[in-house]
């Protein structure tokens, strides 16, 4: 059983290397580093230069919030809005992303480099650990309410939006995901898009496939896009390899299944799979 398995995933820094390092490979670092500073006959190369700031040519709105009455919490969520939004007047696609107190940052700036003409909204936790709760079992009926019922009636009536709704997961956010894409509405889906990377779809119960089931009984129709990704160095491919064939082993109607695997450890899988994916939604 991966780590990715066993708890609940979080962001992880790259400095945590450092501390694995013997005092050899550390003084061998600082003889390359040294040389190769002193090669490149700059003064300015043995300061390390700091990250240079995204300019957006769209919109960032940080910070907001809101109370849910179904699940009692309150969730801060963030929105980028696409270059020309306040000229255009025209009405744009929306992106629901799960877990934005990590990629909030990384996603709007792939849209923004994309040029995207979509809405990104961009929901946090609602508290620490919250997302154990709502993106699992326990709380995904609550959680999904909200979305439909609250949440995306607040942006749409605040923002110019029309056409397809995505989500977008990972890991637990993944498995929210798979969740509410097995009770989807029969007559139309309230997302069109499901963009599900790395999947902890181990979390999904008997219940959950039973009500896979019963979505297919009810109607062949599903005209979803289903895009999958897998972390191999390492994450949950044999979870999200069996949760695809379980999809492509039914009979639906209109549903198009992708999968791409990034070789990458499961807690840096979220930004190489919404770069791949974002170019595959309407």
């Amino acid at each position: 059983m991966s780590r990715a398995r066993r708890t609940s995933p979080k962001q992880l820094s790259g400095s945590g290397m450092c501390g694995r390092l013997t005092l050899p490979l550390i003084l061998a670092c600082l003889q390359t580093a040294c040389a190769a500073d002193a090669g490149s006959g700059s003064p300015a190369s043995l300061a390390r230069r700091p990250a240079v700031a995204h300019v957006y040519a769209g919109t960032v709105e940080r910070n907001q919030s809101i109370a849910s009455r179904i699940t009692g919490i309150t969730y801060p969520y963030h929105v980028y809005l696409p270059e020309g939004y306040a000229s255009s007047g025209r009405r744009y696609p929306v992106i629901y992303a799960t877990d934005g107190q990590w990629n909030f940052g990384s996603f709007s700036r792939i849209l923004d480099q994309r040029r995207k003409a979509v809405i990104l909204v961009s929901i946090e936790q609602g508290g620490p650990d919250r997302r154990e709760v709502d993106y699992t079992e326990d709380g995904a009926r609550a959680y999904g309410r909200f979305l439909r019922e609250e949440l995306a009636p607040l942006v749409e009536a605040r923002y110019r939006s029309a056409g397809p709704r995505s989500f977008t997961g990972t890991s637990y956010g993944a498995l929210l995901g798979a969740i509410l894409l097995s009770r989807e509405d029969v007559t139309k889906p309230f997302f069109s898009n499901y963009l599900l990377f790395d999947g902890a779809f181990w979390g999904l119960s008997s219940a959950s496939v039973a009500d896979e089931e019963l979505r297919l009984t009810a109607s062949p129709h599903l005209p979803v896009k289903l895009l999958l990704t897998t972390a191999s160095a390492p994450g949950n491919v044999n979870d999200v390899l069996a949760y695809e064939a379980r999809y492509k082993s039914r009979a639906y109607v209109g549903l198009m299944i992708r999968r791409q695997d990034f070789n990458v450890a499961h807690n840096n899988v979220a930004r190489p799979s919404f770069e791949w994916a974002v170019d595959l939604i309407d």
